[in-house]
């Protein structure tokens, strides 16, 4: 199973729609220097065998400066030489909730959409719904308020929009020929859905 990295991920649910912060790949620490993006930054590993980032000190959020970018880089690619950087505008989740948005192809039922809380909160709580296409929104949200954290999701995004959301990420898993995808976390605020990260694997 081959794993798609994140830039690829959000370069394909920018084209179908999804709103996804600005961000630039880095083949070289020194890249950092001529970045086309204001401060501050989030940097992160691009590497297939590293898929959970935070765990392997492969994650930076807050960056102030380029020179920051440089020498994290520089500590990434010391220890992955054969990966590559992401840099990414830093989006202020104040305010804000975290969701998770995933896409798996059951062996019966074909692909189905799961949607909950996100972050940290998917392993340690499970609180999603997992649901057959396509997704109506009366029946989400009925399906979210049972579920913790599920208010929260609809209290930042309607049900429509949600459904709406989740059918863009359907159409990028379909047309790019993946197995799986999950964008987590998405950002949920004032009616906006922002893919903060993503992973797929086809």
């Amino acid at each position: 199973m081959t794993v798609i990295l994140e830039d690829e991920v959000l370069r394909a649910l920018r084209r179908r729609g999804i709103e996804v912060p600005e961000y630039a790949v880095l083949e070289s620490p020194e890249e950092a220097r001529d970045l086309d993006l204001d401060p501050p930054y989030v940097v992160k590993l691009l590497h297939p065998k590293v898929t959970h980032r935070a765990r392997e000190g492969a994650i930076r959020t807050a960056v102030p400066s380029r020179r920051d970018v440089e020498e994290f880089s520089r500590t990434l690619l010391d220890r992955w030489p054969d990966g590559r950087i992401m840099v990414q505008r830093h989006v202020d989740t104040v305010g804000g909730v975290e969701a998770f948005l995933g896409i798996k192809r059951d062996p019966t039922f074909g692909p189905v959409i799961l949607l909950g809380l996100g972050g940290g909160l998917v392993e340690e709580l499970g609180a999603y719904i997992v649901r057959r296409p396509p997704l109506e929104p009366e029946e989400l949200e009925r399906a979210l308020r049972r579920v913790p954290g599920g208010r929260s999701l609809l209290s930042e995004l309607s049900a429509e929009d949600l459904c709406d959301v989740a059918h863009r990420a359907l159409r990028a898993y379909r047309e790019e020929g993946w197995t799986e995808l999950d964008v987590n976390p998405m950002l949920l605020r004032d009616g906006e859905a922002v893919a903060l990260d993503g992973l797929a694997r086809e």
